[in-house]
């Protein structure tokens, strides 16, 4: 009878619960200037007059950018990927956006190319575009090139990870070291190369492929005999110069982590958009991100020197923060339950409570709240169960009790009094049973009563459970003497300390 009263209480409830839902707005975010090099300018929204672009400046949504000869500038995306537009080129950030901790990104490349590392994008939400007007190229975490040769023809490349480059309905896939030309009514070139993602590469392929007097085979011998000299330059400078990194984590619960090497004196270090000279000493980088930019995070350190460059160091680590519940005081009058959260700022998923393994509310948060939550009035198993990646992170199971005060009410069978005649021959005692129903008590749940007893002249009777179509009905036989009235009291006592009573009697004729 418990279990299925329960039931019918835990249906009800979940039928009528509430589902707390504190909504996050997507909202446009910054990107921070860590570099500038030469001549740097950008355009607030687009419009108006073109300003002076320094280090610690804000990139938003619709602003451009515009760089001149031998000048360039890094910035550091709120998912802390790093953008580097390259000397001679117009950019515009068309859209930069955070939608539940996802990065939606679009930049338009008007002239030149982009140098990106691009942390791996997470969720539904996210997207990461280039645009060259002809092509659009779409990646998911990695590192590479796009841009547009001065003839105009989108170009790209990948060190690593993958990219999509689409033109006129053809799609190339890119992969890792390798280049592709989406050249205007011609097949796409695509070529493989140890360095496709080296900037000096891409400036020579640029010019190959603008040349219309190369053939596609011409292009791809050239690109193989540069790949090998600048190979063979890289492997000169890895002989003579070198950097040593302690290990990062492999998780972090922070939106920023140290970065620490010891290399070479006169090496320059680069990751981030910042370049620190070394001298020999340990130097630091802390790279940053959004609070919400949650997931993968990886750190590409170029080096350079002697007016060369070559990647140093791949470092990488994930950044998560487990979602938790912390119980508070349980109110018996209207049997519910304060919680307090932690690990949802920036960071939505769902909050489930069930009740002996019933669901009973469902809470979508995207900030950490205190709430309270309705309970199931009686002692049940509760358990509160954060959304993690490890289902067991975070889980609470709690044996919770919950009483609310009650006017119980006493119903007997047959009335208040009752009479009973027999013979005088049949004997001197009689033994009516005393029927009664208990009403009132919250969703007719058993657990909520300590105690039902009848009391008659001093002695207490033992009272069981009897069927009954209102309440919870109990029975007791009792003892009445011939020849006078007997009065026979019930006692209830509930589990919140409250007691009722009612009195029934009895005449024996």
């Amino acid at each position: 009878m418990k279990s299925s009263r329960i039931s019918i209480v835990m249906a009800a409830l979940l039928a009528f619960s509430i589902s707390f839902v504190f909504a996050d707005e997507d909202a446009p975010k910054t990107g921070k200037v860590r570099l500038v090099i030469g001549d740097v300018d950008f355009q607030k929204k687009g419009a108006g007059s073109w300003k002076k672009l320094k280090v610690n400046g804000r990139v938003q949504e619709k602003d451009k950018i515009k760089t001149q000869m031998e000048s360039t500038v890094s910035i550091a995306m709120p998912d802390g990927s790093v953008l580097a537009v390259g000397e001679n080129s117009e950019v515009e950030f068309s859209e930069l956006l955070m939608i539940d901790g996802s990065q939606v990104s679009s930049i338009d490349i008007k002239t030149g190319k982009i140098r990106f590392d691009v942390q791996k994008q997470r969720g539904s939400n996210s997207s990461f575009k280039f645009k060259t007007g002809t092509a659009t190229a779409s990646i998911r975490g990695t590192d590479g090139i796009v841009g547009v040769t001065k003839g105009g023809q989108a170009i790209g490349s990948l060190n690593s990870g993958a990219m999509d480059m689409e033109q006129d309905g053809k799609v190339v896939n890119v992969k890792p070291q390798q280049f592709v030309a989406m050249r205007k009514g011609k097949a796409p070139i695509v070529g493989e190369a140890k360095n496709a993602g080296d900037p000096a590469f891409m400036d020579k392929i640029s010019e190959m492929v603008d040349d219309t007097t190369k053939s596609d085979a011409e292009i791809l011998e050239a690109a193989k005999a540069l790949d090998a000299e600048i190979e063979k330059g890289k492997e000169d400078l890895r002989s003579k110069y070198n950097c040593k990194f302690e290990s990062l984590p492999a998780m972090v619960d922070t939106n920023a982590v140290t970065v620490t090497a010891t290399c070479t004196a006169g090496l320059e270090v680069s990751l981030g958009g910042e370049t620190i000279k070394s001298t020999g000493e340990p130097i630091k980088f802390e790279p940053s991100w959004e609070v919400a930019a949650y997931g993968d995070k990886k750190f590409l350190v170029t080096c350079s020197a002697e007016g060369k460059s070559f990647e140093c160091a791949r470092l990488a680590t994930v950044y998560k923060k487990d979602r938790l519940v912390k119980l508070g005081r349980v109110d018996d009058k209207t049997c519910a339950m304060e919680f307090t959260t932690s690990g949802f700022e920036g960071n939505k998923g769902s909050l489930r409570v069930f009740a002996d393994d019933s669901l009973l509310q469902l809470f979508n948060l995207a900030a950490d709240t205190t709430a309270s939550v309705k309970l199931v009035s009686g002692a049940h198993e509760y358990k509160f169960v954060p959304e993690n990646s490890d289902a067991n992170v975070g889980l609470i199971k709690q044996n919770i009790s919950c009483f609310p005060a009650t006017e119980v009410g006493i119903d007997f069978k047959g009335g208040t009094k009752e009479t009973i005649r027999k013979k005088v021959s049949q004997g001197s005692a009689a033994y009516p049973e005393v029927v009664f129903s208990l009403k009132n008590v919250p969703n007719n749940d058993p657990a909520q009563i300590k105690s039902v007893e009848v009391k008659v002249d001093g002695k207490t009777y033992i009272t069981q459970y009897a069927p009954s179509k209102e309440g919870i009905g109990y029975r007791a036989t009792i003892r009445i003497a011939r020849g006078k009235t007997t009065m026979a009291t019930v006692v209830v006592t509930m589990q919140n300390g409250q007691v009722s009573s009612a009195v029934k009697s009895y005449e024996f004729k």
